[in-house]
């Protein structure tokens, strides 16, 4: 069965979601993702990383693509 999740201020510190903010012009809690497979891990380093650098989680990545 698919969930919808929203990514939580949880996994980052408060200048982290200022940085995200800044950067791209949102939250990273107005993100949402919907999987299968539960709530994406953040505090993992490759899964934070991506999200910083394109403003997105892999998991969307393939919407994004070009």
């Amino acid at each position: 069965m698919l969930e919808t999740y929203y990514i939580s201020h949880r996994f980052f510190t408060e200048n982290e979601i200022q940085y995200f903010k800044t950067k791209f012009g949102y939250f990273i809690n107005e993100i949402d993702y919907t999987t299968s497979m539960g709530e994406i891990d953040f505090s993992k380093k490759d899964e934070k990383q991506f999200l910083f650098k394109n403003g997105y989680p892999k998991i969307l990545a393939r919407f994004f693509a070009n």
